[in-house]
């Protein structure tokens, strides 16, 4: 299993999978964007609304939680509910996704701790800010967790049963997010975080913010220049489909994901072959993987469009993993490789 792959199966972004990595090799410099990127991640980075509570304290969200199993392929959903007894003050996300909704709707005072990978600016938009928190743990420090004694944590489908249930045998409350990665599913659990944390004014503020640079975004895309072809090949040759954040990158800057074109749910893996007969226009690799070079210098892969019209490009990995509200940030970047000088 790819380095890559590992860390989206536990996350997308929660391991420390090790492997021998090749070479790095740099990113492809991105055409200038049609959004300028500081302030599109600071716009996202915080929202403010209403604060009137919906309602008091204890309060039952009900809510539809989501899984998706990796081998089938298949999503399965279940209605349950969760009380909380009194307003979380001391919060602690579980993952990078998560990590980056609560600091933008949370006042930060209440988030007293965050993973490694929070604190790692290959896997995390905030990471020089949350560096500066000081209260990092590694992923797998349950006994860290819960010396910081708080009253709710955030877990994930990919937090682990062992850990959830240490936190359970401590009497830590957590609550499980479950599988989230379109930007519609990333714009439901905000407004699910902001009822649980009693911050509704907040998660709506930064809901409409997403649906607000979103359609700014889109209103820049070239429309005569739309529907390219474009695939991201990531180690041990997996790729996207239609329920993956890529699939939504694709819609906001108007280009076809070709691994949902073909037919991929979640995640596939494909070979040489089959990348040929797809034929895409556009290869979006991870920078630092060296798929880059193994691409162009595939003998088979020598035939394909992208590779003789020089446009496989390297792109940090920072913006194909992101699993938050920076799905646009994201989209803003590619729109820049995608549409070279479009803007």
């Amino acid at each position: 299993m790819s380095r890559v792959w590992a860390l989206f199966v536990m996350g997308m972004i929660l391991t420390g999978a090790a492997c021998d990595k090749p070479a790095q090799e740099p990113s492809d410099v991105a055409a200038a964007p049609p959004m300028n990127m500081e302030e599109l991640k600071n716009d996202l980075s915080y929202a403010r609304g209403d604060s009137s509570e919906a309602q008091g304290w204890p309060r039952r969200i009900e809510y539809t939680h989501k899984t998706h199993d990796f081998r089938t392929d298949t999503f399965r959903k279940e209605e349950r509910e969760f009380v909380v007894e009194q307003r979380p003050t001391r919060i602690v996300p579980h993952a990078v996704g998560l990590a980056e909704i609560l600091w933008a709707i949370c006042p930060r005072e209440r988030l007293i701790a965050f993973n490694d990978l929070s604190a790692d600016p290959e896997f995390c938009i905030l990471a020089d800010e949350i560096r500066k928190r000081d209260q990092i743990f590694n992923t797998k420090q349950s006994e860290l967790i819960i010396a910081y004694e708080p009253d709710l944590v955030f877990t994930v489908f990919y937090s682990g049963k062992p850990f959830k249930e240490k936190l359970k045998r401590a009497g830590i409350p957590y609550f499980d997010i479950g599988h989230f990665g379109t930007i519609e599913s990333i714009r439901e659990q905000t407004l699910l975080l902001g009822r649980i944390i009693g911050e509704e004014g907040n998660a709506e503020a930064l809901a409409e913010r997403i649906d607000e640079k979103t359609r700014e975004l889109r209103e820049k895309i070239p429309k005569k220049r739309s529907g390219v072809r474009v695939l991201y090949y990531d180690e041990g040759g997996y790729v996207p489909g239609r329920s993956s954040n890529f699939q939504s990158i694709c819609d906001i800057i108007r280009i076809v994901n070709v691994g949902a074109e073909q037919g991929i749910k979640s995640w596939s893996q494909i070979d040489y072959e089959t990348l040929l007969k797809w034929d895409p226009e556009i290869i979006l690799v991870p920078e630092g993987s060296g798929l880059k070079q193994q691409v162009r210098s595939n003998a088979m892969l020598a035939h394909a469009r992208a590779v003789k019209t020089g446009k496989v490009f390297s792109v940090p990995g920072i913006y194909l993993r992101v699993a938050s509200q920076f799905m646009i940030l994201s989209a803003n970047y590619l729109a820049g490789v995608v549409y070279e000088g479009g803007f």
